[in-house]
């Protein structure tokens, strides 16, 4: 299928410098040296405008920066090609941290929160969205709200889309999902810890028809490396991932997302779009960089990927 060139519209609004510390063993309570140290963009915004450029799409990250951390994220997001429109903000762009242990496949992350944007940040950013084209645009809207965005700063997002006949995929839990659903997101991406969170209970598919009553157009519920679950107002699907030994599995949510924003760009049904999606997911946890995406690995996956009908 060949690639558009319409613009893919990544809503990442708290990135981050991601360093990735390397240990023979981490142990509590005593002076751990890392054996390596790599420096990388983080964020799940970014990371998904990232996925969606090493796939042939076109990216436009949207967020805000900050200081000598954001200088240096522009910085990489440029070698990398990654097109982006940021609102500057006082205070410095966070750095997090992932520990990678050898051997060991779980890792630990040690995650910065953006210092609280002011009245006239979010303001700023409201008038730079404004200013996009998002006629029949795909928009990733992912990621915690930093402090001091409104509410349902995600709903206005959806509202504004909706309205000009784009698509979002909103990957965010608790208010500002709920918030955003009566501007009827395309798709809901959600993780099945953070959807029984959002909704109470037990029963993920029952969460998922009470996402869609209340105006989501579809529910796709991830489970880490187990079967995912997509849901709308007619059908039901299982979709079973491919099996891999991770490396590293940050960033493997978003990788899903900008596997699927890239096939609907591209024309692809939601079949199509939900196995390059996890195709993608697989293919970034192979990597000890999150982020990251070998086209080869991406082709040889999808073959592996089941979508089935549900009950």
């Amino acid at each position: 299928m060949k690639t558009s060139s319409k613009p893919i519209i990544c809503c990442g609004f708290t990135p981050c410098v991601q360093r990735i510390l390397e240990f023979p063993k981490v142990e509590k309570g005593i002076v751990n040296r890392a054996s390596k140290v790599t420096i990388g963009i983080g964020g799940k915004g970014a990371n998904t405008a990232r996925m969606v450029k090493q796939q042939g799409g076109s990216p436009i990250l949207v967020g805000f920066v900050g200081g000598a951390n954001g200088t240096l994220l522009r910085q990489m997001l440029d070698t990398e090609d990654v097109g982006c429109r940021h609102v500057v903000v006082e205070g410095e762009t966070r750095v997090c941290q992932t520990l990678v242990e050898a051997g060991n496949p779980e890792t630990t992350e040690l995650v910065e929160e953006m210092p609280p944007l002011s009245h006239d940040n979010w303001r700023h950013m409201m008038k730079l969205f404004e200013s996009l084209e998002l006629t029949g645009a795909i928009v990733p809207v992912s990621g915690k709200l930093p402090a001091g965005a409104p509410v349902d700063a995600y709903a206005q997002i959806c509202r504004m889309v909706h309205e000009q006949g784009g698509r979002v995929i909103l990957d965010a839990p608790g208010e500002p999902l709920l918030l955003a659903l009566e501007h009827k997101p395309f798709m809901v991406k959600i993780n099945d810890v953070e959807l029984l969170q959002t909704m109470g209970g037990d029963d993920l598919l029952g969460a998922c028809k009470e996402l869609i009553a209340s105006g989501a157009q579809a529910v796709l519920i991830t489970r880490g490396g187990r079967t995912a679950f997509f849901v709308d107002s007619s059908r039901a699907f299982e979709i079973f991932p491919p099996k891999i030994e991770a490396v590293n599995p940050v960033g493997s949510g978003d990788a899903v997302t900008a596997g699927m924003a890239v096939a609907l760009n591209n024309g692809s049904d939601i079949s199509g779009a939900l196995t390059n999606g996890m195709a993608c997911g697989a293919a970034n946890a192979l990597n000890l960089v999150s982020g990251m995406l070998k086209l080869e690995d991406v082709e040889r996956l999808s073959a592996q990927v089941r979508v089935a009908p549900l009950g």
